[in-house]
């Protein structure tokens, strides 16, 4: 009984000690993520610590001997926390609505497969006991990206699997999409910048020092310039609004403080994700909804056919954000004549491809000026 009962103390303590060991670790990557997402002007008070933001737990058999692995399971936190802190950064520290990573549980026991599986927003790392135990077995930080990158913890037959490479949070199409937004929100800012400098104005300017009212040159001189910046800077048709109508009798104050809030939204990461996910959806509905046009004529003894058209219905509502996205779709016209003894043909018709971003238009400016309009009520 003395005996368990010391086990038992033994694996608690190496419970609590790889628990705190993944909190702490985690927490050593805070520095990188803010500096990462400094350099892309994202703000810091939009950037969650990491270990509040993300865990790592740890499911180990009760009767194994852990201190034969316990270099090998502080190996496989450490690229857990690394995985986790690039993740973050990939999704500029916000959440996605999409595949989100909310905390990585390594699981280690005699009666587990080598495996990496997700649900709920959780990544199950799975390792025979006896492989890390022999083979120093785990998962590096380079491979497990690696995986995740290729939908290994998806079932093989699963929809998602299919169309990972649009799916994925961190994946090639939406950092391109970031990439893009991110260049075009800092040239929108730095215009921003110089029209507010330009007049002496900066985010939460006093309206003492605002420019002057009705009968000053300089506040006509204002409104005008404002009123043309955002003109030149959103697509009016996709907000629906007539700026010069809704704007023209705003006193000076009000306006300024309009591009106070518009600079913000424009520097909210929040919105651009959401926007990014909207963006991938709506490419998602727009493969379910090309027309391809296949048309097979075989002659011959023995003809063999196989045409491969992936659907996917997710079912994700995109949000009001959706107006905001313009995707061109491509119409295939697939032909196929084939004469002779044996015809065999196959065709996947993968009609987008992780390129694709470059005929997908993101209006995030004016996403970003609809939400500053109505947070002043000055639209309905």
């Amino acid at each position: 009984m003395a005996q368990n009962l010391d086990r038992s103390k033994t694996y608690e303590s190496f419970l609590t000690y790889f628990a705190q060991y993944a909190q702490d670790f985690l927490r050593t990557q805070n520095q990188e993520i803010k500096e990462s997402l400094m350099r892309r002007q994202i703000p810091l008070s939009k950037i969650p610590p990491l270990e509040q933001a993300c865990k790592i737990s740890l499911k180990l058999g009760e009767k194994l001997a852990l201190n034969p692995i316990k270099k090998k399971l502080i190996n496989q936190i450490e690229a857990a926390a690394y995985f986790l802190r690039d993740f973050q950064i990939g999704i500029l520290g916000q959440r996605t609505s999409v595949f989100h990573l909310y905390e990585i549980e390594i699981q280690v026991d005699n009666n587990l497969h080598y495996a990496l599986t997700f649900e709920s927003g959780k990544l199950f790392i799975q390792i025979p006991y006896w492989q890390m135990l022999f083979l120093d077995r785990y998962i590096p930080y380079q491979k497990l990206k690696a995986l995740w990158n290729r939908g290994a913890h998806l079932p093989k037959l699963s929809p998602a699997r299919r169309v990972w490479w649009l799916l994925n949070p961190i994946g090639e199409l939406r950092s391109n999409l970031r990439s893009m937004l991110l260049l075009a929100v800092q040239k929108q800012l730095l215009g921003l910048d110089k029209l507010l400098v330009k007049f002496g104005l900066v985010d939460g300017e006093e309206r003492e020092n605002l420019p002057d009212g009705d009968g000053h040159p300089e506040g006509h001189r204002f409104k005008d310039s404002a009123i043309a910046f955002l003109k030149a800077t959103v697509n009016e048709e996709k907000l629906g609004v007539n700026l010069e109508l809704v704007l023209k009798e705003r006193d000076e104050a009000t306006l300024a403080q309009l591009l106070g809030v518009f600079k913000k939204n424009l520097s909210d990461p929040g919105q651009m994700e959401e926007l990014i996910d909207t963006g991938a959806l709506t490419l998602q509905e727009t493969i379910e909804q090309e027309q391809s046009q296949v048309d097979i004529k075989m002659f011959g003894f023995v003809n063999v056919g196989n045409y491969h058209r992936i659907d996917v219905d997710l079912n994700i509502s995109a949000g009001y954000m959706k107006k905001y996205v313009e995707v061109i779709p491509r119409n295939a016209d697939i032909k196929a004549v084939q004469f002779g003894f044996v015809n065999v043909y196959t065709i996947d018709d993968i009609t987008v491809n992780p390129n694709f971003h470059g005929a997908m238009k993101l209006n995030f400016e004016t996403a970003a000026l609809e939400q500053a309009l109505k947070e002043l009520e000055l639209v309905g």
